[in-house]
């Protein structure tokens, strides 16, 4: 979540040099912004109405000094100015009342230039210029007399647009002109009306480059979501229209209407004016969904003239949208149609291709089954020559060493009884000793042999067998009884009378054995003998 808030700071906070760079992938994502704001404004104005809730709750509140409601009250004024009309006059009327029940000048006079402001928004001009014309201009304050003079040059500017589109009869045109001049008279450097109001004189007088100049002066100290960013950047749409890049008219038109929805500014234009020209674009959909925003806004905001400028515009789009929305129809109908044929033939082939498929699938089946089984008895031929081929030495090994001690013995004895030692011969031939420890060699050497065979026997036995029931070795032992047997086993020597004879241990001994590790496997009691022959397959 902070990356996305750090991300966004730095998007809008390099906004200016942004749109200066201009271009359309860039305007293009200005747009692609503008629509993701849209869809949060409800959230927005979520955070409008609570703060709006907020003070009223502070009016409502019992003991408040008469300074103390004329303060809350002139912030709710403020709070709805732009947010809803009728709400605005509402508060703007109580401020009035409030501010003449204290009989205090300064805060009568701001009252009624708020209420002006408010009224004249609402088409009420003549009360608006009543109201005006009650003030005692000798009585204003230098603060005051900026906000007089502008209320009286917008009275005029929204006049003449409501009947006439800003141009018709020239008294009210020279009365329009005359408070303008005394508006930038007035005004501080230090303001963003006067870098946008300068911006429209200069921009209507040719001088685009003072207009340029003031007005990005003073942008990068506007905030998004504030009206003086909104303000700023619709006149920077205005100077780039004069100069004919569309482009950046598009940007300034997008970053106005941006911030209007960010600061719930119903009462607005910048989006109107962009839906107007990206009709003209041709981007009907977007213009479309633009102007019914607008016309939303400016239904919620309830003033006159913007719900009457915006409704002829509405008009113009949604009637382009509708045509373009019915022209979108008909060729979806002639495409699906075409894509319904094609479909046919598609299904028919598919269905063709799905047989041919079927066969050639059963054929790789059963081919793959045929290799598998080959594959399986291959690596069996191959486990089955290795062994024989390691036994084979070991065997021919085994003989020769056999032969070798026989004859050894052999002269051992001849030469007891050469001595004529009879007592010594008998008892040496009576002896098993001998025999006991070719057996323990024997056993030493099978264990050595099978061990290199299958390395991992004792690990691949012991898997198949629970915890603590698993073959421990003493040291320096390589395999155990119980391990000998089934290592024979694994060699494919599985008749229990054979194995008996092979380790010297009793026919019912070597059947104990077997059945009590078939008994504890983890695996199927069944099943247990043949996972000791899968041990070392695959490994030669």
């Amino acid at each position: 979540m902070m990356t996305v808030r750090i991300f966004t700071f730095l998007f809008f906070l390099g906004l200016p040099f942004f749109v200066h760079a201009g271009d359309d992938a860039k305007t293009n994502a200005l747009l692609v912004e503008l629509d993701k704001a849209i869809g949060q404004a409800e959230q927005f104005k979520k955070e409008k109405e609570q703060h709006i809730r907020t003070l009223k709750e502070q009016l409502a509140t019992p003991g408040l000094s008469v300074g103390e409601q004329y303060d809350v009250c002139r912030n709710l004024t403020h709070a709805y100015e732009y947010y809803r009309c009728d709400s605005a006059r509402q508060y703007a009327l109580r401020q009035l009342d409030i501010a003449e029940a204290s009989g205090d000048i300064s805060r009568i006079i701001d009252s009624k230039i708020q209420l002006a402001s408010v009224l004249f928004k609402a088409a009420m001009f003549d009360k608006s210029l009543e109201l005006l014309g009650s003030i005692p201009k000798e009585t204003l304050t230098a603060a005051q007399e900026i906000e007089y003079y502008k209320a009286y040059y917008e009275t005029y500017v929204f006049w003449l647009e409501f009947y006439n589109d800003g141009y018709g009869d020239p008294s009210m045109t020279q009365q329009r002109d005359f408070y303008y001049e005394q508006f930038l008279r007035v005004l501080p450097q230090s303001t963003y009306e006067y870098a946008s109001y300068y911006g429209i004189k200069y921009i209507n007088t040719g001088q685009l480059d003072k207009a340029e100049k003031v007005l990005y002066i003073y942008l990068p100290k506007a905030k998004l979501g504030t009206r003086p960013y909104s303000i700023l950047n619709s006149v920077l749409s205005f100077f780039y229209r004069v100069k004919g890049d569309s482009t950046k008219v598009k940007a300034h038109l997008a970053l106005s209407a941006l911030s209007d929805i960010r600061g719930n500014i119903m009462e607005n234009v910048s989006l109107r004016e962009l839906a107007t020209l990206l009709y003209e674009s041709g981007d009907i959909n977007r213009a479309n969904s633009y102007i019914k925003k607008s016309m939303e806004d400016a239904n919620f905001y309830n003033a006159r003239i913007r719900n009457f400028q915006t409704s002829k515009v509405l008009q113009i789009i949604n009637r382009a949208y509708q045509t373009n929305q019915a022209a979108q129809q008909r060729k979806l109908e002639y495409l699906l149609a075409v894509i319904s044929v094609l479909s046919f033939g598609l299904l028919i082939g598919i269905f063709l291709i799905i047989r041919e498929v079927r066969k050639v699938s059963r054929a790789k089946k059963e081919i793959s089954t045929i290799n598998e089984q080959l594959r399986q008895n291959n690596l069996a031929l191959a486990e089955t020559n290795h062994i024989k081929e390691e036994y084979i030495g070991h065997f021919l090994e085994l003989c020769s060493l056999y032969i070798e001690k026989i004859d050894k013995y052999q002269k051992k004895l001849y030469n007891k009884a050469k001595t004529s030692n009879a007592d010594e011969l008998f008892n040496t031939i009576k002896s098993t000793q001998f025999i006991e420890d070719e057996r323990t060699e024997f056993y030493h050497k099978f264990d050595e042999s099978f061990l290199k065979l299958f390395p991992d026997f004792v690990h691949r036995f012991n898997a198949l067998l629970p915890e603590g029931e698993q073959v421990t070795l003493k040291p320096n032992e390589k395999l155990s009884t119980e391990l000998r047997i089934f290592a024979l086993i694994r060699l494919g020597i599985t008749d229990s009378a054979k194995i008996a004879e092979f380790l010297n241990y009793s026919l019912a001994t070597i059947y104990n054995y077997r059945s009590r590790y078939r008994n504890k496997s983890i695996v199927p009691r069944d099943e247990f003998e043949n996972e000791i022959m899968k041990i070392g397959v695959n490994s030669f």
